[in-house]
């Protein structure tokens, strides 16, 4: 019933899609703009080298013989790509003190991007708390700056962690196929062993800090407590969590892909945001079900902490006798 619970939930805060939407897009244009702050300086670098030059004109002669369906020369140009991304790499070797600060700037904006869709992801939380607890329809703007503070020290923990077990996550994977899987020559093979690691680590990551939110927006726990919480798994049912887990992932994975395929690339910014919120959606109803709390799934419907039955607004806001 989770899932069932979670949709209805996730339906009846869709409006807070759209002001997630808007943050995110803040969010993005900041990103960006570090980013550009740190390539365009190292792009001009090595933007008038011959490498650079001969690869740029490789590849734009290879992409254009390719709109152009002219396969009498596509051999040679593959090989002039090659050549030509062979003597960039050894470019690149010469000037390894600009890679290696460039990958670090990169690093810190990383970082910094996870911190602010932290806060973000603190804020929807709070607003879908507010939903399911009084029925109350709380603005995004005022939430934000009500709890900056907690937010701010949420993202400023799940941050640097999310970005070291990512870093462990690719490197696990990049061993898996450049050594496991080195003498595998069907590509699709590998997209596939790939995609199916992005989502089990995935699962386990959303898995073991599903209760980190509720704990510090319900139970109104300190964030050392909230931790040790979320990572306690006695009496949580990890397995089951890490299916719903790995179900709700897929789903989302599935979503976004069709989402950027099929609108090319434009129905993200509609599906990127609502992932969030149903993923918020389902930390609450998860929490709210295990501590046998009562909470709002619709403006009429209320599920009561003893049985998986809907009660009235009445028999809500009265209680148990």
């Amino acid at each position: 019933m989770e899932f069932k619970h979670s949709f209805h939930v996730f339906v009846d805060n869709f409006s807070t899609t759209y002001k997630l939407l808007v943050y995110r897009l803040i969010v993005l244009a900041i990103t960006v703009g570090l980013s550009c702050a740190v390539l365009v300086p190292s792009i001009g670098c090595i933007s008038d080298t011959v490498q650079y030059t001969d690869l740029q004109t490789s590849v734009t002669a290879l992409w254009s013989d390719l709109i152009a369906l002219n396969t009498a020369d596509l051999q040679v140009r593959l090989q002039d790509v090659k050549d030509a991304f062979e003597a960039f790499n050894h470019l690149l070797s010469d000037k390894s003190w600009l890679v290696a600060t460039v990958v670090i700037c990169m690093c810190v904006v990383y970082v910094i991007d996870r911190f602010l869709v932290g806060v973000g992801n603190y804020v929807t939380g709070a607003l879908v708390h507010d939903k399911m607890v009084m029925y109350t329809r709380s603005s995004f703007t005022i939430t934000l700056f009500k709890n900056i503070k907690q937010a701010s020290i949420y993202a400023a923990i799940l941050a640097p962690l999310a970005f070291v077990y990512d870093a462990i996550c690719l490197v696990i994977m990049w061993a898996i196929i450049s050594v496991g899987l080195k003498g595998l020559s069907f590509t699709l093979i590998k997209i596939f062993i790939v995609a199916a690691l992005f989502l089990v680590f995935s699962a386990v990551k959303f898995a073991f800090t599903t209760d980190w939110l509720p704990a510090l927006i319900d139970a109104k726990m300190k964030h050392r407590k909230a931790i040790c919480y979320t990572f306690s798994r006695k009496g949580k049912k990890t397995l089951d969590v890490l299916s719903n887990s790995l179900v709700l992932k897929l789903t989302v994975f599935a979503l976004n892909v069709a989402a950027g395929v099929f609108t090319f690339g434009a129905g993200l910014l509609l599906t990127l945001p609502a992932s969030s919120l149903i993923l918020s959606s389902y930390c609450f109803v998860n929490y709210f079900d295990r501590n046998k709390q009562k909470y709002f799934v619709d403006e009429y419907t209320v599920i009561g902490p003893k049985k998986d039955t809907p009660v009235s607004r009445e028999e809500f806001f009265k209680g148990d006798e």
